[in-house]
């Protein structure tokens, strides 16, 4: 097999494929199951989640990727599709088709050397991650040799990740006539004066070992000549392994308690977070092959589900992490090529039971 060829023609399929929200799945989910077709192997449709599954034999190592994006937003400066030498742009270019092209390039490698193989691909991870929780707990999970998530890492391999927890949080005021401001309560001011608090949690020392706190949203108010009875805003809170939502939840209130408001606090979606040791034997394998180094990051990936039905898990891929929901997103085509070829060596080796 040409790897390269088949890179560049699979990504620029994929990435000619909008799968954002507004767009729906079905094209890409096709795409899919194309490719996985022309493996050789019978994917699995599961309709419920929207993802893919397919495997070669049982026991072999396991590549996950997500085929939905983020929206496009604005500030592009080159077209959806388009390369330039080395570089694909696109939305979805490193977060993260070439992560699942380099899995479906190194599952053709191995099924052509007789290694069995997994592919897992999901379609829900930028917006409720159900798709990575329902089928955690499956054989193709559980029975893994490893599970590689394919997300953007510059070929690092990445052993721990931050859980998230997203909440509202609201104060109350008392609405009054815009021109007659000193009868009512403005609960914007109120809110003002709790975000003087909340703002210092997001300016860390240590990122990746603290909890962080970020204001994603805020809303308050309806016109202008009504004093705003309510404001509430949305927190992103980014917690390490070895931390919980309880931690999260403690500074959260000490932080809302020294602002003297009233707040009352909404918990409305939650990913865990995940870590395998630094030293266990996938983990070393994969570094040694790759030539590069463990590392931690603050996103969270779908490991953190699969990490609790499988402890051989971890994160690698082709993309470069800071350009990444981004205008102008891009992607190598040399180190995608790259990522496949760790990775079909990666599940040979495991095959082969390599001493870990």
């Amino acid at each position: 097999m040409d790897v390269t060829a088949y890179v560049r023609d699979r990504l620029s399929e994929f990435v000619g494929i909008p799968s954002t929200p507004e767009a729906g799945m079905g094209g890409v989910l096709r795409a899919a199951v194309r490719a996985v077709e022309e493996l050789g192997l019978r994917p699995q449709v599961r309709e419920d989640v929207g993802a893919v599954v397919a495997s070669s034999g049982r026991g072999g190592v396991l590549f996950n990727g997500h085929l939905d994006t983020v929206p496009l937003a604005s500030g592009w400066t080159r077209n959806q599709g388009s390369w330039d030498g080395d570089f694909l742009y696109g939305r979805g270019t490193a977060d993260m088709k070439a992560g699942c092209v380099a899995g479906l390039a190194a599952a053709r490698m191995l099924v052509d050397r007789g290694v069995p193989v997994s592919l897992v691909f999901t379609t829900d991870e930028e917006t409720t991650m159900h798709g990575a929780v329902k089928l955690a707990s499956e054989d193709v999970v559980r029975d893994a040799a490893a599970v590689v998530v394919a997300e953007p890492t510059a070929l690092r391999v990445v052993a721990r990740e931050k859980g998230v927890l997203w909440y509202h949080a609201t104060v109350r005021g008392r609405s009054a006539h815009g021109s007659m401001p000193h009868l009512g309560d403005n609960a914007v001011y109120r809110m003002g004066r709790v975000l003087a608090h909340l703002e210092p949690l997001g300016r860390p020392r240590d990122p990746l070992h603290e909890i962080t706190v970020s204001l994603g949203a805020i809303r308050g108010g309806s016109k202008p000549n009504l004093v705003a009875d309510e404001c509430s805003v949305d927190l992103d809170c980014r917690n390490p392994p070895g931390t919980s939502r309880a931690d999260v939840e403690a500074l959260l209130r000490r932080a809302l308690a020294a602002s003297g408001e009233e707040v009352r606090l909404e918990r409305f979606h939650e990913v865990p977070a995940a870590g395998v040791p630094e030293d266990a034997g996938h983990v070393r394998l994969l570094r040694d092959l790759a030539g590069t180094e463990v590392v931690g990051v603050t996103y969270a990936t779908e490991m953190a589900y699969y990490a609790q039905h499988n402890p051989r898990c971890v994160v690698f891929g082709p993309g470069e992490t800071e350009r990444i929901h981004v205008p102008d997103e891009r992607v190598s085509l040399q180190e995608t090529v790259r990522a496949a070829e760790i990775l079909a060596e990666f599940g040979t080796r495991l095959a082969a039971g390599q001493k870990l």
